[in-house]
């Protein structure tokens, strides 16, 4: 079972994904800010990893860069409803998720990476 940690500050967000991909059959872990974020996702290196970019204590670009230097190398999605050209170059992330986002496109990305993994 692919496990997806969620980092998100926004409660309602948080719970409509979390609970949108373990309807999909994943084991997904909530983090709500950065700081936690990474501490959960050094301690328990979990398959996938979609954050926000705009929260408390570390921004999702801190956590990744963070991660990335601690060599963290599986996939990070980032949502957010700053557009993608307007990020800082050579971000970390693999994927981009427009905010507000359907939950349709955050199972089919993830699945994307799920297949790419091969995970079943």
């Amino acid at each position: 079972m692919l496990r997806v940690l969620l980092v998100e500050d926004e409660p309602d967000v948080a719970l409509v994904a979390a609970t949108v991909l373990e309807e999909a059959g994943y084991h997904v872990t909530v983090a709500s800010d950065g700081r936690d974020g990474l501490d959960i996702a050094m301690q328990e290196q979990p398959e996938l990893i979609v954050s926000d970019f705009m929260m408390p204590r570390l921004s999702g670009l801190e956590m990744i860069q963070a991660l990335r230097e601690a060599g963290y190398a599986r996939p990070v999605i980032l949502t957010t409803a700053i557009a993608e050209d307007h990020l800082p170059r050579h971000p970390g992330y693999d994927a981009y998720l427009a905010k507000p986002y359907g939950t349709r496109e955050l199972l089919a990305l993830v699945e994307k990476f799920r297949q790419r993994m091969g995970l079943g």
